[in-house]
C-alpha cells in the first residue's frame, strides 16, 4: 500500500510539473482568428478573460531560499456591428524570482502584447483590416515592438462544412528596440516598412471542439545589413468546451527570424495549456 501511495505521489508530481511547464511557455503569436465568431446578428459584445497565478519556493539553503511568483493575464474583447468588427487582444506574463517581503524583487521575465484590429465590411468576400500592436518580450531582450498597418482580407472559404479559410496581404511599419545580450545599456533599434501576409483556417469539429490556425510571413528590406529580414510565425490551437462558458485550451506557437537584430535564438516555440471563461 505504501509503495502504491508513493507511485501515485510521483505521478501527480510529474503531471503537475508538466502542466506548469506548458503554462509558462509563450511565443507571443497573435492568433486573430480565435476571436472571430460566427453569428448572423449584429451590434453585440463578446470576450473572454483568463488569469493564472502561481507562487512556490525551492530551498537553496537555510538562509537562501529561491522564491518564484508568476502572474499571467489573458483578456480579449470584440464588438461586432452590422458591417464592421473591432478586436482588442491582450496578454501579460510577469515572472519574479526571489520575491519576498524582505528581499529585493528581481523580474527575470516579463512578456506581453496589446493588439487592436478593425475589420471593415467584414461580411464581404474582400474586406479591409486596420491594426496596431504594442509588444515586449524582455526574456528575449525585446524591450519594445510597435507596429501598425493594413490588410486586404480575402475569403477563400466561409462556413463550408464548418470550415473558414482566409488570406490576408498588406503593409505595415514596425519599430523594434532590442537589448544586446550580455551587454548592459546597449539598445539596437530598427524601423522597417514590411510586407505582411497571413493564411488562417478555423474548423468546428463538433459542438464542443474547435481548432484554428494562422501562419504569418513578414519581410522588409533593411539598409543596415543590405538585405531582407524575414519572419515566419505560426499558431495552432484546440479548444474544448467542458461546461457552458468554461473552455480548456491547448496550443502550439513558433517564430523563425533569419536575420535577428541582435544575436538571439532564431527559432523559438511554445506549448501552452490553459482555461478560458467566455462571456
Amino acid at each position: 500500500m505504501a509503495e502504491n501511495t508513493r507511485l501515485k505521489l510521483i505521478f501527480c508530481t510529474l503531471l503537475l510539473s508538466l502542466f506548469s511547464f506548458l503554462q509558462k511557455a509563450n511565443a507571443q503569436i497573435v492568433n486573430i482568428e480565435e476571436e472571430r465568431v460566427k453569428r448572423d446578428s449584429s451590434n453585440y459584445l463578446t470576450g473572454k478573460i483568463g488569469l493564472d497565478f502561481s507562487m512556490y519556493n525551492q530551498n537553496a539553503g537555510e538562509n537562501n531560499p529561491n522564491n518564484y511568483l508568476q502572474l499571467t493575464f489573458d483578456g480579449d474583447i470584440a464588438y461586432f456591428s452590422k458591417q464592421h468588427s473591432y478586436l482588442l487582444l491582450n496578454y501579460v506574463n510577469y515572472l519574479l524570482v526571489n520575491y519576498t517581503s524582505s528581499s529585493q524583487r528581481n523580474a527575470v521575465a516579463s512578456t506581453g502584447y496589446s493588439h487592436l484590429r478593425t475589420n471593415l465590411f467584414r461580411k464581404r468576400k474582400l474586406s479591409y483590416e486596420l491594426f496596431a500592436q504594442v509588444q515586449a518580450d524582455k526574456a528575449r531582450g525585446l524591450e519594445l515592438r510597435t507596429l501598425g498597418g493594413a490588410y486586404l482580407r480575402l475569403e477563400i472559404l466561409r462556413n463550408k462544412e464548418n470550415v473558414d479559410v482566409f488570406f490576408g496581404t498588406g503593409l505595415m511599419h514596425e519599430h523594434e528596440e532590442w537589448e544586446m545580450p550580455e551587454e548592459e545599456d546597449i539598445i539596437r533599434t530598427s524601423d522597417l516598412l514590411k510586407s505582411t501576409n497571413y493564411v488562417s483556417a478555423k474548423a468546428k469539429l463538433n459542438e464542443n471542439v474547435e481548432t484554428n490556425a494562422i501562419v504569418y510571413y513578414q519581410t522588409g528590406y533593411a539598409e543596415s545589413i543590405d538585405k531582407f529580414r524575414n519572419r515566419v510565425s505560426g499558431d495552432i490551437s484546440l479548444s474544448v468546451k467542458v461546461y457552458k462558458s468554461l473552455t480548456l485550451k491547448t496550443g502550439f506557437t513558433c517564430v523563425y527570424e533569419d536575420e535577428p537584430i541582435v544575436p538571439v535564438t532564431r527559432f523559438v516555440y511554445s506549448i501552452t495549456n490553459g482555461v478560458a471563461v467566455q462571456f
